[in-house]
């Protein structure tokens, strides 16, 4: 292993930061962006009355003015703001005379610990990629590019995805570095020496890969069954979403890099958020809802020549 101050140990840890952070940020600004190219319909296909998405005027979700520019920029500060106290913190050698005993660990966590498998930790990036990214733009384009999701719907999408995306990073990278646990592969002979190099070793509570795919697949799955609830792609979504999602929790124990209870976790975390963010959406389009009600009620209106009965249609 390389010196801590080793110029390539240097450059080992700002590209291992470099690249956590760079994957995050292609995601969100893809959500970002997607509904800018998207929206019109590129096939013409009949599509069943059960699989039709709801009318934009019946639409589950809703934006606010108010609130939307709030819950996004909480998301950003806290992301943010994990970043810096990361970038600003101190980066200790790791301590060759340490001993790493297994039989320090609790009973539970030892038993799923293995050794470091460069193989399954790429294979465990690459599934949180499918569970964060792949499925959920893939279910929303399909169905824009079908002329069953109007360009509106998604930019409602991308800004609630954005927002989950921010917390679940923010919330992750803040525990983590409270936490500061070291990472399952310290307990044997076979370590990720880039992940030493670069500090990383030492967050292993909680799992941000899990915590990504099942925040994923908790947002897809809740808002696709939300635009259509009379659809049979239900299951398969959601099946597709929550196999992913499982696998990269598997496949981060397998590998090497976290314990179970960071796997646990980080899918608690995630799906929490996955399913937070779009209910608060879907309270913001019901209050709407009550507001239209209520203004086509009929309003008496009393004064000295009468009464006045104003209706709106």
């Amino acid at each position: 292993m390389l010196p801590r101050h080793h110029p390539l140990s240097c450059m080992n840890l700002w590209g291992n930061k470099f690249m956590k952070i760079t994957q995050t940020f292609a995601v969100l600004a893809f959500a970002c962006l997607f509904p800018i190219n998207a929206g019109a319909q590129i096939f013409n296909v009949n599509i069943p009355q059960n699989e039709l998405c709801l009318p934009e005027e019946s639409s589950p979700f809703a934006l606010d003015k108010v609130w939307d520019p709030i819950i996004f920029g909480a998301g950003a500060i806290t992301y943010g703001g994990a970043l810096l106290k990361d970038h600003f913190s101190s980066n200790d050698d790791v301590d060759d005379f340490k001993s790493y005993d297994k039989d320090n660990v609790n009973p539970f966590d030892r038993f799923f610990m293995n050794k470091y498998s460069k193989s399954l930790h790429n294979m465990g990036t690459a599934t949180c990629l499918v569970a964060t990214a792949g499925i959920p733009f893939a279910t929303f384009l399909t169905e824009s590019a079908c002329g069953n999701f109007s360009k509106q719907n998604l930019f409602d999408v991308a800004v609630m995805y954005s927002e989950a995306l921010l917390f679940t990073n923010g919330i992750k990278d803040w525990i983590k570095i409270g936490a500061r646990r070291e990472r399952p592969y310290m307990y044997f002979d076979e370590r990720d020496e880039d992940g030493i190099d670069s500090n990383d070793y030492k967050y292993s509570f909680l799992s941000g890969h899990t915590a990504n795919a099942f925040m994923g697949a908790t947002f897809t799955s809740y808002v696709f069954c939300s635009y259509y609830p009379d659809s049979k792609l239900k299951i398969p979504v959601i099946a597709t979403s929550y196999l992913f999602a499982a696998g990269t929790g598997a496949l981060r124990m397998a590998s090497g890099n976290h314990f179970c209870t960071d796997v646990l976790a980080g899918a608690a975390m995630g799906t929490a958020v996955g399913f937070a963010v779009p209910f608060v959406h879907h309270l913001f389009a019901q209050s709407n809802s009550s507001e239209k009600d209520s203004s086509k009620k009929p309003q008496l209106m009393f004064s000295p020549y009468g009464i006045n009965v104003h209706l709106n249609f």
